[in-house]
């Protein structure tokens, strides 16, 4: 903009030499709308336009999340009967190590202590207290006592003893074997070979024979050794 005197007049003359000019743009991509922020700058006679900015999504989608639980920092054992507390009295003062902290941990909460303050009192975690107070919340006087462990995976299930007991019932000759009948020895390294189980113990094959009720033959005929020299080895 340049101001020019002319006779004690001004006149203003606005020269366009240089300047910016920005708009919003709105794109499509896949079938949704988004806004750009666009701005025109003139370079040698000639206007380039640039994105400056990204806007946003013309109808944006907010989504709204769960709304976030009560946290269990404040968790209390429900209101008490009198017949429970007579019960967590006595289980206070029992032998038994888990019902006794357990009972202690729930008179302490019908107090309305914290679980932070239960264990520092206690000295234990405070996931030990939480998880006392929840259980008893759910079962009652029977979460003072110890639920039973899972246990392990059985390795041999019961499709893979009824294979077991299918071969033992066959005569090893059956399966091309040169003797008559079966030792644990034998039926043990048979069930190897054969691949119906990757390893199993003497004493295993001996367990799981036992409770089919299964029982090994004694051969009828002298068994001879092919080995010549057997008698000079008893010797030894």
């Amino acid at each position: 903009m340049i101001y020019i005197l002319q006779n004690n007049n001004i006149y203003i003359e606005v020269l366009c030499l240089n300047y910016n000019m920005a708009y919003t743009r709105i794109k499509t991509i896949n079938g949704k709308s988004y806004k750009y922020l666009v701005a025109g700058k003139r370079v040698d006679g000639n206007v380039q336009q640039k994105v400056v900015k990204y806007l946003g999504p013309v109808n944006p989608i907010y989504n709204i999340g769960k709304k976030r639980e009560k946290s269990n920092a404040s968790i209390y054992t429900r209101s008490l009967t009198e017949q429970e507390k007579l019960k967590l009295g006595k289980s206070s003062k029992s032998s038994n190590l888990f019902a006794r902290d357990r009972a202690k941990i729930i008179l302490l909460s019908s107090q309305r202590l914290f679980a932070k303050q239960i264990a520092d009192k206690l000295d234990c975690e405070e996931r030990k207290v939480r998880k006392a107070i929840k259980e008893f919340n759910a079962k009652g006087i029977s979460a003072l006592q110890r639920g039973k462990a899972k246990g392990a995976v059985p390795k041999f299930d019961s499709l893979k003893k009824r294979i077991m007991l299918m071969h033992f019932s066959k005569t090893p000759m059956s399966f091309g074997y040169h003797f008559m009948t079966w030792t644990l020895p034998r039926f043990t390294k048979h069930l190897i070979d054969y691949k119906i189980v990757e390893s199993i113990s003497i004493e295993k094959v001996r367990q799981i024979l036992d409770e089919a009720g299964a029982r090994l033959k004694r051969s009828k005929r002298w068994q001879y050794s092919p080995d010549k020299d057997l008698h000079k080895k008893n010797l030894q």
